[in-house]
């Protein structure tokens, strides 16, 4: 028997990643099989999931899966497993694809993380609404406290919150605090002894935590099907995929699929002077290409690997940060690195651009030889100057809000953008 939950929080910044990070530490480290996913869109904290697991974690993204292949996912991943933990983004209720509409979509208990540093008997009325919302969708939860002050601060958030169910609490400490970048935490490999500090928040966890409650959280889980498809047929049968410090951003789910349907073959843009030779496609996600310019400008002879690869019109797909990478060239804290140059537009620093996307291509996509749409976001902090009226866009685009504009560069078979590919529709 599975068993779960979703661990989530009245808003950002309470603790869920860092309370979900002790629990799948403290689960794995106890030689139970535990497998995390994470609500939306997301590529660093999945990354802290596996860190802590040992076990790849799988966003569900119900803007782009629906109900159906959001739920086809997490049962054919999760009876894998013993327990399933999924984190939550941003406030339990808030958005259109709430953490909360994927708890009553997968019938999930939920987990509560509550910040409780400067509260005291305030906590309760704040718990009360969610609580009563949740009673009436018939979901059960508990709560967790975190950053609580001391013995007797731990006391009067107990007596306040005595209706509820707890699960445990963690003490305010500064060694259990998680560093941040302007697209989110920090990778794993870019902490030093981040293994070391999720053991140290397990072993806390371990005394703080009633494990048993979990016992509680069974999983009604229909037999083990087939995993939902996300991607159409791919004509190449082997495809080149950056993969290192710079370049990293990936869907597991999408990973999976595309690893079904052709040989992959890894490469790095910033070690690597040569792409693999047995490649018929590229595919270039995105990472944080700005934080490595100086070192993948240097790689003259990858980027003219790359050059000569989109001059011949062979298939070369990139996303975001690989946008970056196959422009003219990046200005970033006040220096210029010159890139691949197979698109003549700069990069440099702009303001928060994010959002889900619609998108209908008009022409084939290279890769994936498709004109079918998809589902996408964005996310990033950079944009696109001096474009070329001749650069053709093959991307017609429709923001949530209704906002609609073209993108997607095309030279050639080479496509370059800044939508990070989700999923294809079902057809």
């Amino acid at each position: 028997m599975v068993r779960g939950a979703v661990i989530s929080a009245l808003r950002s910044g309470e603790g869920k990643t860092l309370v979900t990070l002790g629990l799948l530490r403290l689960f794995s480290r106890k030689g139970v099989l535990v497998q995390p996913f994470k609500v939306g869109p997301d590529y660093i904290d999945p990354k802290w999931h596996k860190l802590a697991s040992g076990r790849a974690s799988y966003n569900l993204e119900l803007f782009s899966m629906g109900e159906k292949r959001l739920k086809a996912l997490f049962y054919s991943v999760a009876t894998s497993s013993e327990i399933a933990l999924v984190e939550g983004v941003m406030g339990l209720f808030d958005g259109k694809f709430s953490t909360f509409r994927v708890a009553k979509i997968l019938k999930l208990p939920v987990i509560i993380v509550l910040d409780t540093f400067g509260l005291a008997e305030t906590i309760a009325p704040l718990v009360k609404g969610a609580a009563e919302r949740l009673k009436r969708a018939s979901l059960p939860f508990v709560l967790f406290l975190n950053r609580v002050s001391s013995d007797k601060h731990l006391l009067r958030l107990e007596r306040a919150l005595r209706r509820y169910p707890l699960l445990g609490y963690l003490k305010r400490e500064e060694a259990l605090k998680l560093s941040s970048r302007h697209l989110g935490l920090y990778l794993p490999e870019d902490i030093e002894r981040a293994k070391e500090l999720l053991d140290y928040l397990s072993e806390i966890l371990d005394q703080t935590v009633n494990l048993e409650i979990f016992e509680e959280f069974k999983l009604s889980m229909p037999p083990k099907g087939q995993r939902p498809f996300f991607l159409p047929e791919i004509p190449y049968a082997k495809i080149a995929l950056a993969m290192d410090r710079a370049f990293n951003f990936y869907y597991q789910h999408l990973l999976d699929e595309l690893s079904q349907k052709a040989s992959i073959l890894t490469f790095s843009p910033l070690e690597d002077e040569s792409l693999p030779s047995e490649a018929e496609a590229i595919y270039i996600g995105g990472g944080y290409p700005e934080l490595y310019a100086e070192r993948l400008s240097a790689n003259q002879k990858m980027l003219r690997a790359l050059k000569e690869w989109a001059e011949a019109g062979l298939p070369l797909y990139a996303e975001c940060g690989g946008l970056i990478y196959l422009s003219r060239a990046l200005h970033w804290q006040g220096k210029s690195y010159n890139m691949a140059n197979i698109f003549p537009f700069l990069i440099e620093r702009g303001n928060l651009t994010l959002g889900y996307r619609k998108v209908i291509p008009q022409d084939r996509l290279p890769l994936f030889e498709t004109k079918g749409p998809f589902f996408a976001h964005e996310f990033h902090y950079t944009k696109v100057t001096e474009p070329s009226s001749k650069i053709k866009t093959i991307f017609l685009v429709k923001s949530l809000e209704g906002e609609k504009f073209n993108e997607g560069f095309l030279y050639k078979k080479s496509l370059s953008t800044y939508l990070h590919l989700l999923s294809f529709a079902e057809t």
